[in-house]
């Protein structure tokens, strides 16, 4: 059994699809939770920059490869990990 065959057995596809709309949205109740409480106590700002260069890198090697999934999905996880560093930052200014 070829591994295409497998794929098609288990609709890679759409699993991937899936997985690709997750990824953008899966900062969101972060975002969410700190521009509702103000509260960003225990929030990384290492962790968010790494996080943005990594899903950024993600996104141009999509462009690279020619696979929008990979692109649109990283560069959105991208865009929404920025959001949140600066929502953070927003709410640390004294």
């Amino acid at each position: 059994m070829t591994r295409e065959i497998i794929a098609q057995a288990i609709h890679w596809s759409t699993i991937i699809w899936i997985a690709g709309l997750l990824n953008p949205l899966m900062i969101v109740p972060q975002l969410l939770k700190i521009v509702r409480s103000g509260n960003t106590i225990g929030i990384s700002l290492g962790f968010f920059s790494i996080l943005c260069g990594l899903q950024s890198a993600f996104s141009v090697h999509g462009f690279f490869i020619r696979d929008d999934l990979v692109m649109i999905s990283n560069g959105l996880a991208a865009l929404s990990t920025l959001a949140t560093t600066f929502v953070t930052l927003y709410f640390r200014r004294p």
